[in-house]
């Protein structure tokens, strides 16, 4: 029987496209230096410092929005491994655990206002997946890769035919 490889895309809801984030800020500035400096020409010279300092926040904050928004965790589950794929700009990272040895881990909160954790590993080595997601979609996210790994276990001691 053909192995079949069996994978997940985790990425967090961006309502808005990595690639448009440039754009995105560039209308933001020229728009608020338009107004400063028109109401700086009026007299109003004391806005365009305030403007000045809040664009530079804005800078900052979009930066880490986009930061936090721009990435995919990827779990594939074949050839008798789990690979976890974490791939972000500049900061690619992978992990391979044994498919037998394989165990889906979701930990709950020490405070019930935190969010579960879910784990993914083997002899000790574990990696966190899954932290854009919501308890109920990592309980899900959980359970399908658990029920993969169990199928592909399955299928790896099937004879051949």
């Amino acid at each position: 029987m053909e192995q079949q490889a069996t994978e997940f895309t985790i990425r967090p809801n961006a309502s808005y496209p990595c690639r448009s984030w440039p754009w995105f800020l560039g209308v933001l500035v020229l728009v608020s230096m338009i107004i400063a400096l028109r109401l700086a020409w009026l007299g109003f010279w004391m806005v365009l410092p305030f403007t000045l300092l809040e664009l530079g926040f804005l800078v900052v904050m979009v930066q880490l929005v986009k930061k936090r928004a721009c990435y995919i965790e990827k779990v594939s589950i074949a050839n008798n491994k789990v690979t976890i794929a974490h791939i972000e700009r500049n900061k690619d990272a992978e992990w391979s655990f044994p498919l037998y040895w394989s165990q889906v881990d979701l930990r709950k909160p020490n405070h019930r206002w935190y969010p579960h954790r879910l784990l993914l590993g083997s002899s000790g080595r574990w990696v966190e997946i899954g932290q854009c997601l919501t308890d109920e979609e990592r309980s899900g996210l959980a359970d399908a890769i658990r029920q993969a790994i169990i199928m592909q276990r399955h299928v790896e001691t099937m004879p051949n035919a």
